[in-house]
């Protein structure tokens, strides 16, 4: 038997098993989504290697663990990063803890509704459908569908039209489960015109129980829906535990005068792979995507990234910055897409990489696909080593040789990290990553 039918085989099982527990929900519009989105599922090849964006991605480390659905869990501990005033929305093994949800978010006018009740309210089609019906009728989606299918319950949040909230929603992420499991947060964050907002995801281990080992799979899907003069700031770490992996989705849709900036920092987990696509479907749109990332040991770190420039007077800035240590391997593949409407464009992109040993390995390929002919877009990806000569400065200046060296990766990170909002964030990121010291 082939290895995709195995795969469909043993999910076919924990599929018949979920819905075996759905309760009062089956036949529900959710129910639907998740049977619809699994039959999907079954004629969808999960990728390889000779796919051309997944061919530095070892997907057969994702997906031939025989995964089954994590338990839903209602105690978690998350450390708490001082002086940091969000509020929380927490979730473990893809279920949101509603009655952990910060009640001081309702006051503040933000409606988060579970998808279920959404749809009870609401037809589907009007639920993000745009990116529903993407997922559904694309090929190469697998892992998209593989949530859709099983996710545990997604949530919709609301920020109102011209709403300006005075502190980060922080969405805390854990996957806790002693057996090899998988887990798929699900969320849709629309702003509404005239709204500005800070999102925090935090993917980090369950401090209650800081030693589990089972092989943990965390298939996340976040939609943001930016409406006109809208602006979202958007903060993802993660510090996950070795034994777990992450395949992470962030669609981004920009209607007029919206802002949109993402800064992405990974330290944690074994293999972890991180896809943004970016649509552009109004004029005088502006969007930041920025990372910064520290992989040692084996890690895997791939960074995928997207922008579909459709509409002319748009603005997009990509800065990827990584350092790949000891035997770990890293991916940045960014591509930028100027239809022939998009004149006025200004499009950056740049990935640098530091590789610190003769055991790592980095591949970087940014792209530009350009139709218009009145555009300003540039591309480029240095690779290379700590530079000898500040080596050398520091120490003839009675600096030790490591202390040396970390101050060195300290300074190339802090260009991506000294630009991320929240400072206590900022302050915690760099201690989690030992660039304080």
């Amino acid at each position: 038997m082939l290895e995709q039918e195995k795969i469909i085989e043993h999910l076919d099982a924990v599929f018949r098993d979920m819905e075996s527990r759905l309760n009062g929900r089956a036949g529900s519009h959710l129910h639907t989504l998740h049977k619809a989105s699994f039959e999907a599922l079954r004629s969808t090849h999960f990728p390889d290697r000779k796919h051309e964006d997944w061919r530095y991605t070892p997907v057969q480390r994702l997906i031939s663990p025989k995964y089954k659905l994590a338990e839903k869990k209602q105690q978690y501990n998350i450390a708490e990063i001082p002086e940091l005033d969000a509020f929380k929305i927490p979730v473990i093994n893809g279920h949101v803890i509603l009655d952990g949800v910060d009640a001081a978010l309702k006051s503040a006018g933000v409606i988060i509704r579970p998808l279920q009740e959404a749809m009870q309210i609401s037809s589907p089609e009007n639920i993000s459908s745009r990116w529903l019906h993407t997922v559904m009728n694309t090929s190469n989606q697998a892992f998209e569908l593989l949530n859709f299918a099983f996710h545990s319950g997604g949530i919709l949040i609301e920020i109102p039209k011209n709403l300006s909230l005075s502190k980060p929603i922080e969405i805390q992420i854990i996957h806790d489960d002693p057996e090899i499991s998988f887990s798929h947060p699900l969320y849709f964050i629309h702003a509404a015109e005239g709204s500005n907002v800070t999102v925090i995801e935090r993917f980090e281990k369950n401090s209650t129980s800081p030693d589990a080992t089972a092989n943990g799979l965390i298939n996340a899907l976040t939609f943001i829906h930016l409406e006109k003069n809208a602006g979202v700031k958007h903060i993802r770490w993660q510090d996950l535990p070795e034994t777990q992996s992450l395949v992470y989705k962030l669609a981004v849709a920009q209607s007029r005068d919206s802002r949109f900036e993402s800064f992405a920092f990974d330290f944690g987990g074994d293999l972890i792979r991180n896809n943004i696509d970016v649509e552009l479907d109004e004029s005088n749109t502006y969007t930041s995507l920025q990372a910064g990332y520290l992989a040692k040991r084996r890690q895997s770190f791939d960074h995928q990234t997207r922008i579909n420039h459709k509409m002319p007077h748009c603005e997009s800035h990509e800065l990827y910055k990584g350092i790949i240590d000891e035997q770990a391997s890293g991916a940045f593949n960014g591509k930028v897409f100027v239809h022939p409407d998009a004149q006025k464009t200004n499009a950056y992109q740049q990935n640098d990489t530091l590789v610190l040993s003769s055991n790592a390995l980095m591949n970087s390929k940014p792209q530009l696909e350009i139709y218009a002919d009145d555009v300003k877009c540039s591309h480029g990806a240095t690779i290379g080593q700590l530079d000898e000569k500040s080596l050398f400065y520091l120490k003839a200046r009675g600096i030790d040789p490591q202390t040396a060296k970390h101050i060195l990766k300290a300074a190339f990170l802090a260009e991506v990290l000294d630009n991320a909002p929240v400072e206590p964030l900022r302050n915690y990121i760099r201690s989690r990553m030992a660039l304080d010291a």
